[in-house]
């Protein structure tokens, strides 16, 4: 240290080179003013107070001693990378305790239920099961055996866990259309006219329907600056209403009703995050698998709780995905076991 002060203490410095220390001081002033007026959120009044501080701080290490102005303009530089250095900690924190702010806020609005703590503890063992597995394969000379563990848990996770509209399709698949007059006990497959009787108030348009299905979607930037838009929140709520066709109706209890519609009836952007609603309203033409049961000897289709399935469609769009199903599964079928061919022979 005391070299340090040694070597700026023996430079002469005269008035003109003075001069110019403290005219690039007011340079360095520019970056103090832009750190803690942008990283610190500070509203720095006066505004020219480092356009004056710097120079002073340089002139008066001048008068302690004439080289101590360099020594002064040099701590004055490193200044800004510390405080810039800083400055991205705390502006990182603050923006973290805004966003979970924003987000609790958001929660409660749309009564987004938090994430099971089992639910985080087994994604977060999984994450790092794989990252120690790609280490030790690593260490073994075997990483390439990832390319060939990696699709094998997407099938093993595709026939073991397969989604609610896989479920969904698989038994529409093989349940017969019911009329109204004739549903049996169990799970069913209906198709009909919707009636309302229990209107309720969708979440963001407030529109009054049977039942609705909201997406918000965030925006945001990938790596290259481009603009992404992810979604945050889904959710579809339904209230209690009929199906009826030329044979009767049946009252339908739609807690826990799923959305298998590609429809959006409603959609609108509001500052980073985007809305989309699909509705279903009074006459809709409408698909449901779900459970019937005898409440009060009236029949009532509820959701079932063994195979977990309780959903609504659209007539034609099923129509259409029956079309095409055979030929999406074939393709599958020939993509997975050429990517198997491929990682084969990257292997070997």
């Amino acid at each position: 240290m005391n070299e340090l002060m040694n070597f700026f203490a023996s430079f002469d410095v005269p008035i003109p080179v003075l001069v110019f220390l403290m005219v690039f001081s007011c340079g360095i002033a520019i970056f103090h003013t832009i750190i803690f007026t942008g990283l610190y959120s500070l509203s720095i009044r006066p505004k020219w107070l480092f356009f004056v501080l710097n120079p002073l701080i340089v002139g008066l290490a001048y008068l302690y001693l004439p080289g101590f102005a360099m020594l002064a303009l040099a701590l004055l530089a490193a200044s800004i990378f510390l405080l810039a250095f800083v400055g991205m900690i705390f502006s990182g924190i603050a923006k973290a305790k805004e966003d979970k702010k924003v987000q609790t806020s958001f929660n409660a609005k749309y009564n987004i239920p938090k994430t099971a703590s089992w639910k985080r503890l087994v994604g977060t063992l999984g994450f790092f099961a794989l990252i120690a597995l790609g280490i030790w394969l690593h260490a073994e000379g075997k990483l390439k055996l990832l390319l060939l563990i990696i699709p094998l848990l997407i099938v093993i996770d595709a026939i073991f866990l397969p989604s609610k509209i896989t479920k969904f399709y698989k038994l529409q698949a093989v349940l017969p259309t019911s009329k109204m007059n004739s549903v049996a006990m169990g799970l069913v497959e209906v198709v009909g006219d919707l009636v309302q009787t229990n209107p309720i108030i969708s979440p963001h348009f407030n529109t009054p329907c049977i039942g609705y299905s909201i997406r918000i979607e965030q925006k945001g930037k990938d790596s290259d600056g481009k603009t992404t838009w992810t979604t945050i929140f889904r959710e579809s709520k339904t209230g209690t209403f009929k199906i009826k066709d030329d044979t009767g109706a049946i009252t339908v209890d739609g807690e826990g009703l799923e959305y298998y519609v590609e429809r959006v009836d409603r959609d609108g952007q509001s500052g980073d995050k985007r809305y989309y609603e699909t509705y279903l309203k009074h006459d809709d033409y409408i698909f449901l698998i779900g459970k019937a049961t005898s409440n009060n000897g009236e029949t009532l289709i509820v959701k079932d709780d063994y195979h977990k399935v309780f959903g609504a469609a659209l007539p034609h769009e099923v129509a259409i995905r029956n079309k095409f199903a055979p030929l999406y599964k074939s393709f599958l079928a020939t993509l997975f076991f050429i990517t198997l061919i491929i990682v084969y022979i990257i292997i070997t």
